[in-house]
């Protein structure tokens, strides 16, 4: 990676690393390894992804003192999730900079690969500078900036049990991913996603709007 390159990122994230090796790592892709004698930011991004968690798990606790543990785990959990992080990546434009193997095309990223450039970025500045940077950096560019991901699946549940409605998924196979159906109360609701998951959520998503009003 170009010295350019690596003062282009430490100009967005306004850190300068003492090793650069640790963020040109973060910013390489497993596919650029197969063509290349490097190394990949799989590794990193798994120890940033622990930083973060705990960062975020800190700041919750500091900031609400009465909250129980169900709910600041929920809300780590809303923040600290691929949707929102894949947003701030693409906000903050790192996908420019991310090494990545021959005719692979980047736009088609899915919210994991997009989040985990995030983490890894989380992991080099923690090697880099520590947990005190860390907290800098995610005050930074993450606290403040990142909505967390609607969870429409618990808000029907509860919906649902306020009225003394009944809710059951059914998920099949699709082009392109996968349909889901929720039925609530006798009226169904249809979903789509590449994922079980993200069609069921879908799904849930469209009951909740009706549900909700």
């Amino acid at each position: 990676m170009t010295g350019r390159k690596l003062d282009g990122i430490e100009a967005r994230i306004g850190y300068k690393f003492k090793n650069a090796r640790l963020l040109e790592a973060a910013f390489t892709h497993s596919s650029y390894i197969n063509e290349h004698d490097t190394r990949s930011n799989e590794r990193i991004e798994f120890l940033g992804d622990c930083v973060l968690n705990f960062l975020v798990g800190e700041n919750l606790f500091l900031r609400d003192r009465t909250a129980s543990e169900g709910a600041l785990s929920a809300r780590r959990a809303a923040i600290v999730s691929r949707a929102p992080l894949a947003r701030l990546v693409d906000e903050l434009g790192f996908l420019e900079y991310l090494r990545v193997g021959a005719g692979v095309d980047k736009s088609a990223f899915s919210d994991k690969a997009r989040s985990d450039v995030y983490e890894a970025l989380v992991g080099a500045v923690y090697l880099d500078g520590g947990l005190d940077e860390c907290r800098r950096f995610l005050k930074d560019t993450f606290f403040g900036k990142v909505e967390p991901e609607r969870d429409y699946k618990s808000e029907l549940q509860e919906l649902a049990s306020v009225r003394g409605y009944c809710v059951k998924y059914a998920t099949k196979d699709a082009p392109c991913g996968f349909e889901s159906t929720v039925v609530v109360n006798g009226r169904e609701f249809f979903g789509r996603g590449r994922t079980k998951r993200l069609s069921q959520i879908d799904a849930a998503r469209c009951a909740v709007e009706k549900f909700g009003k």
